[in-house]
């Protein structure tokens, strides 16, 4: 190369013509060179300028995700918004109010006039909004009758309708009459709106799809189709992080992306904060949708598997790259590393300890390493990488103010305990809490008594009792060692009597809740309700009927009628419960007849309007259908009977009854109130067979659509049915697949069917 530029060389091989200009070679030369340098420049800043594309893109990821998810959390919230601003409406107060001077009034002198004077105007309620956050003492909100001391006048003719239910004039003594008992309802049910996903074509039939309820056991899920749609758009979202603009191939000096492991470490990260909201009992995204912690448990599983699984491929990749380069001895050696494993292991403690079998053999081993797993996942993340430590700090905010909300919702409470032997039940009556509560919530329960290992385990029970009335009532089936030894406290008894009746006890407990419930759901606002129990989910079925029936009398409840239906295996299980049960069917039978003499009298309507029936069915799986059932025969005293052939609860009629029947016997509007079929309807009855759903369902939205109808004296239509399921697993999805069959006309006729499900172990 050196030659090129001599003149001399150049005059030998061109010839003497030639010619040969040394600074323009010179600057020939240079300005190749300089290229050369600059394509090798350029080249750099290329890779350098990709890899910060990459950075920028990994670190902006988790971003563009909560905006995702706010997107799809807002269009839960749409969904149920209606809802929401119906109960927020049917929660607010008026101007109308009751009077106040600690809910008692004074009325003297005694005149069915003072009472009717303190009737407020009628309004919208039964939104109860403002119940079932924490729960309290209470007051029984009660009239006190007081009378004069002279004998009032009686010399006036008796009335030959009066009956039990209406103000008896010969004792004026002071008494106490709940506020309920007016002679009108006081206010209108709250708006019935139809949910969203109901407006969308195939809604009736989509809502009750469960496709992965056919898998085998340990596959078999029942998710319903719309939690799916939301599982599934989830997982898009989760796809599409982890690979739009992530190169995994290996990295290269001429490219600056390559071996993106990072993406899939912040994508597991980010979901951190996701997994402890959707987990804890203080749920915030739940308050946002209006569904408990327990009804997001799916969510919370899901969400979690995510992130273990994207946190394994972080690991592992970054593994192999180090062992394919031979620094894994000098890499795993940083302090980085060393908390990133230390991390991950907490992590697999956390998937390991939630398997349901480990969950259910050892339930406090799986909520002690579920916090440990908790707390060394945060500080071992916050401690890998810098990046974390916001979403650590948010976990942590998240996960602490949900042990704050837990614990201003805690009580420390005196319990009485009673076993039930043939039902292997244990009762728990907290006398000192009576309100605070929706219909179907549940609390948790801890027992100090139950020893050290036992003392702080944490188990939910649904309540069995309606609020504002004797006590907080739980009843605990027997089905592991915490119930077992639960069961065994209530039957070490020092009375004889009490151990005879299977044991009766007191203890002090821990009492958390309440939670869950129908959430936006407003039960009062349907035409009819059904309420179908497995076992020990009768629980749920009594504290909603005690609620339905206690409120009928105001008006708030729209329901024309409400049947129970019930399924055991023995007879045994049925005799603990069946004193309740025919209490509820009095109660109800009792407003009926109120009602119906109401009418006959001549008097306003509204009243008779807003009668309730409660019919039960109770089915015993185990017994031979040729066996006889005494259960109910058993249980009467002698003023009661069971009319075999109807198998309706009846009353025996007095002598004052029997004369007043004959007396309504010759009048016209007494005999076109029989042809109208305008008779009570509660009743309770007993079957040694197993229900056969299809027929039960119809037959009640068939009765529901055309004959009850005619009873909704202010209703051109029916408010729809809801039907509530709590139970094991295989009868919620007979039921569910029983309502997905119903004919989609009959759906519409009745104004639609809801289905609100409660499955035991959640």
């Amino acid at each position: 190369m050196p030659l090129i530029g001599d003149p001399l060389l150049a005059s030998l091989l061109y010839g003497a013509s030639v010619t040969f200009d040394l600074k323009a070679a010179t600057q020939t030369v240079a300005a190749i060179a300089s290229v050369a340098t600059a394509t090798t420049v350029n080249t750099t800043q290329i890779v350098q300028e990709q890899k910060d594309d990459q950075m920028g893109m990994d670190s902006t990821m988790p971003r563009n995700l909560y905006l995702a998810f706010s997107g799809l959390l807002l269009l839960c919230m749409i969904i149920s918004h209606p809802r929401f601003l119906a109960r927020l409406f049917a929660s607010l107060p008026t101007s109308s109010s009751q009077p106040k001077k600690k809910d008692q009034v004074i009325i003297y002198p005694y005149s069915k006039q003072s009472i009717e004077s303190l009737r407020p105007k009628r309004e919208v309620s039964g939104g109860d909004l403002s119940q079932g956050w924490f729960l309290r003492k209470g007051r029984n909100s009660r009239i006190e009758i007081s009378s004069p001391i002279s004998t009032p006048d009686t010399s006036s003719k008796k009335d030959p309708f009066n009956s039990a239910f209406a103000y008896d004039e010969k004792s004026l003594s002071s008494a106490t009459l709940d506020s309920s008992s007016y002679s009108n309802p006081k206010y209108y049910p709250p708006p019935h709106i139809i949910p969203l996903l109901n407006h969308l074509p195939f809604s009736s039939t989509f809502q009750f799809v469960t496709p992965f309820s056919i898998l085998p056991s340990h596959l078999k899920s029942h998710l319903t189709l719309p939690q799916l749609y939301l599982i599934v758009g989830y997982l898009i979202l989760i796809a599409f992080a982890l690979v739009w603009k992530s190169d995994l191939s290996p990295a290269s000096k001429d490219k600056g992306y390559g071996s993106d492991w990072m993406r899939s470490g912040l994508v597991a990260t980010a979901q951190i904060p996701l997994t402890i909201a959707l987990g804890v009992r203080g749920n915030i995204i739940g308050l946002c949708v209006g569904k408990g912690y327990e009804r997001l448990k799916v969510y919370h599983k899901i969400v979690g598997r995510v992130v273990f699984l994207a946190s394994t491929i972080h690991g592992a990749a970054y593994m192999y790259k180090w062992t394919v380069a031979g620094k894994f001895s000098a890499y795993a050696a940083k302090p980085f590393a060393m908390w990133g494993l230390l991390a991950y292991f907490a992590l697999v403690l956390i998937v390991v300890t939630s398997l349901p079998w480990v969950r259910k053999a050892w339930h406090g081993v799986f909520e002690v390493c579920h916090f440990v797993g908790i707390v060394g996942l945060l500080v071992g993340l916050a401690l890998h990488v810098a990046v974390a430590i916001p979403f650590c700090v948010a976990a942590m905010i998240i996960y602490l103010i949900s042990i704050f909300f837990s614990l201003t919702k805690t009580r420390i409470a005196h319990a009485e305990l009673q076993a039930l032997p043939g039902a292997g039940t244990t009762v728990i009556t907290i006398p000192g809490l009576k309100t605070g509560w929706r219909a179907g919530q549940h609390v948790r329960i801890r027992v100090p008594a139950l020893g050290l290992l036992k003392a702080f385990e944490s188990h939910p029970f649904t309540i069995a009792s309606a609020p504002d009335g004797e006590g907080l009532v739980l009843m605990c089936k027997r089905a592991g060692d915490w119930t077992n030894q639960l069961y065994e406290l209530a039957q070490r008894s020092s009375d004889f009597e009490d151990r005879a009746e299977g044991g009766r006890n007191q203890a002090t407990i821990i009492i958390e809740g309440p939670y869950g419930g129908l959430g936006n759901t407003l039960i009062t606002s349907f035409s009819s309700v059904v309420l179908i129990a497995g076992g020990s989910g009768i629980t749920q079925s009594l504290s909603l009927a005690e609620d339905l029936i206690s409120k009928s009398p105001t008006g708030v409840v729209r329901a024309n009628t409400i049947d129970l239906i019930w399924m055991v295996k023995n007879e045994d299980n049925v005799k603990p419960f069946l004193t309740n049960l025919l209490k509820l069917i009095n109660q109800a039978k009792q407003l009926e007849i109120e009602c119906l003499e109401s009418l006959k009298k001549g008097e306003n309507l509204i009243k008779f309007n807003n009668s309730i029936s409660l019919r039960i069915k109770i089915f015993i799986t185990r017994c031979p259908a040729s066996s006889p059932l005494n259960l109910l025969s058993n249980y009467f005293d002698e003023e009661f009977k069971i009319e075999e052939e109807e198998e309706i609860f009846i009353k025996h009629k007095s002598i004052d009854e029997l004369k007043k029947n004959n007396y309504l016997s010759k009048s016209d509007s007494t005999k076109n109130l029989k042809q109208k079929n305008f008779l009570p309807l509660s009743s309770i009855s007993i079957k040694p067979i197993k229900p056969n759903f299809d027929i039960l369902i119809n037959s009640i939205i068939d009765e529901n659509s055309i004959g009850l109808r005619k009873r909704k004296i202010n209703s051109s239509s029916s408010s729809g049915i809801l039907i509530t399921c709590c139970g094991p697993f295989n009868l919620i999805e007979n039921v569910r697949n029983t309502i997905k069959n119903v004919n989609h006309q009959k759906k519409l006729d009745c104004g639609g069917i809801e289905f609100e499900d409660e499955h035991f172990g959640f």
